[in-house]
């Protein structure tokens, strides 16, 4: 074979060869296409039906709400189990739900409110809640004040343990108003008595009477004996003590001279 007739052959296999990858090549395209499920293998497909969903777990909690007479009421209500005090005071801040509306309940806390930490110290059994909220001071006056701080108080400590509460908003603590008057120091569920409906006052005792002092018997007198009544005695009759007997025979005329 002459070196000419060599190349020639080269040539054409080369040419050959690279149809034969053309052919093979996968095709490229420009727009995304759906894919036709019932083509691919078994392993590949879909899915035909969802799986389940992975059932809530959940646990009944105590937040305390407001009844017809102004008085705190525990009312239980499901959150996600671990219960942790910040979805605990979150449900706190939902409104009332039908079934505690039909039972004449309500709420005195805005529900404009975001829970940024309840944090319980064991050390000085002490519960922290930090509120962020632009309206909390501003929906809240006088006796609605006291009676949602309360129930900040009653819900915080009634699932931490906890018997000392403070609260800071918007980062800065909050004085509290209590029975008492205002507190900048933390408060405990004493200092709300006039909303608690299981405090009973300690019935006061009544005066005890004193004894009436019995009057000492007066001394019988002793019965006067009647002084003895003198008896008269009769005076001696002064008898002139007889003279000097005369002798007989002297005249009547006769008298004795004693000068």
């Amino acid at each position: 074979m002459t070196r000419s007739a060599a190349l020639r052959r080269l040539v054409a296999g080369l040419a050959t060869a690279t149809l034969l990858a053309a052919a093979c090549s996968v095709p490229e395209d420009g727009r995304p296409r759906a894919l036709d499920y019932s083509r691919l293998p078994d392993d590949l497909a879909a899915p035909t039906e969802s799986p389940e969903p992975t059932p809530l777990i959940t646990q009944d909690v105590l937040i305390y709400l407001i009844d017809e007479n102004n008085l705190l009421s525990p009312v239980a209500r499901s959150v996600a189990s671990p219960a942790l005090p910040t979805a605990v005071l979150e449900a706190l801040f939902s409104a009332p739900n039908e079934a505690e509306s039909q039972q004449a309940l309500s709420t005195a806390l805005p529900a404009e409110v975001e829970v940024v930490l309840v944090e319980f110290n064991p050390s000085n059994d002490l519960v922290t809640v930090a509120l962020e909220s632009e309206v909390f001071e501003e929906r809240l006056e006088g006796e609605n004040r006291q009676l949602a701080v309360a129930q900040l108080v009653f819900t915080a400590t009634e699932n931490t343990g906890a018997t000392r509460f403070s609260l800071m908003l918007n980062g800065d603590p909050v004085p509290l108003p209590t029975d008492s008057g205002e507190s900048d120091a933390p408060v405990t569920r004493d200092d709300f008595h006039s909303v608690d409906p299981d405090y009973q006052p300690e019935p006061t005792p009544e005066p005890t009477e004193s004894p009436t002092p019995t009057a000492a018997p007066e001394p019988t007198p002793a019965p006067e004996t009647p002084a003895p009544t003198p008896t008269a005695t009769a005076s001696p009759s002064l008898t002139p003590e007889p003279g000097p007997t005369l002798p007989p025979g002297l005249p009547p005329d006769f008298r004795l001279d004693f000068s």
